[in-house]
């Protein structure tokens, strides 16, 4: 039953699904819509200063892309998660708007892959083990280093390579939020790792290293 054939008894917004809140934004019940931008302004702002490298462009970004959500409402269908819509309509709008900008995510993790598959690999979270001046200072280093690392990530395969590796969506959501097909999606991710790993591999190395001769 459409959660807008209840109109006789006070409705939980909070506990209904993203689809189903978007059924009553059709309706014209607009606190529907507030729900849906309280669960997703921060990830949503988090993706598109990842894609964008700064917090005033992401903000700008991802409140058009809230606003079309709600301009266009009527044109949401619910064979589709909202959340993929969502970020389709926010690439769309940094592809349309944005096409050489400089991108700074900021992150601190790293790829590490095994030989066994596209996906064997894991992200390892890189950690501050001290308070030390000196640890405090390899943490800044680390963190422009990967911002660097991904920013060469050329424009072409960072969407895919964001929203693999840091958003965690499937490979199906990604085909659907970039308009592209299953296997440019992997391969895209896949040369976004490797450009990823060109960059980042010799200073795990040098990392390696100097935790070995610390020992």
């Amino acid at each position: 039953m459409r959660p807008a054939e209840l109109p006789q008894r006070k409705i939980d917004f909070g506990g209904l699904t993203d689809e189903e809140l978007m059924l009553l934004v059709q309706e014209g019940r607009n606190q529907a819509f507030d729900v849906l931008v309280g669960r997703y302004k921060n990830r949503l702002f988090t993706y598109l200063c990842r894609l964008l490298g700064n917090q005033d462009e992401a903000e700008e970004f991802a409140q058009e892309a809230f606003v079309k959500a709600y301009i266009h409402a009527d044109k949401y269908r619910t064979i589709a998660r909202f959340s993929t819509w969502l970020y389709t309509i926010a690439t769309n709008l940094v592809r349309n708007r944005v096409r050489n900008v400089k991108r700074r995510p900021a992150v601190v993790s790293m790829w590490s892959e095994d030989s066994s598959g596209e996906d064997a690999g894991k992200w390892m979270e890189i950690r501050d083990d001290s308070n030390r001046p000196d640890f405090e200072a390899e943490r800044r280093n680390l963190n422009e280093m990967v911002q660097e690392a991904i920013e060469k990530i050329p424009g072409k395969y960072r969407p895919a390579f964001v929203l693999r590796e840091m958003d965690d969506l499937s490979y199906e959501e990604i085909a659907a939020v970039t308009g592209l097909k299953l296997g440019t999606v992997r391969s895209r991710i896949n040369r976004g790792r490797a450009h990823f790993r060109r960059t980042v591999a010799p200073f795990m190395e040098k990392d390696h290293d100097t935790k070995r001769n610390r020992t």
